[in-house]
């Protein structure tokens, strides 16, 4: 089951951020990363590329991203990128994706 949550700041409007978590629920993070991506962009996770032209692969590695995230127990890692017109946050559980200004 997929956890995203956006935060309107006008109804109608494009949302300002999406949180999608991860780990819990067995998402990894880049996972939540294309799926936060895709749903401020406007289109399914697997129509990411075709849609918008983003490839998270042309911005970060996604395997690097899992192992730096998931596999330091007791470190709580904390990444900042940008995708395209996209900051994203990876926290230890979750992911925050905002357009850039």
């Amino acid at each position: 089951m997929s956890s995203v949550s956006i935060n309107d700041s006008t109804v109608g409007s494009l949302p300002e951020s999406i949180r999608v978590t991860h780990s819990r629920d067995g998402r990894s993070p880049s996972l939540a990363v294309v799926e936060a991506v895709a749903a401020l962009a406007g289109v399914t996770p697997n129509r990411l590329a075709d849609e918008a032209g983003i490839v998270l692969y042309d911005h970060i590695n996604p395997d690097a991203l899992n192992a730096l995230v998931r596999d330091n127990p007791g470190v709580e890692v904390s990444l900042s990128f940008t995708v395209d017109a996209y900051d994203v946050c990876v926290e230890p559980d979750e992911v925050v994706v905002r357009h850039t200004e």
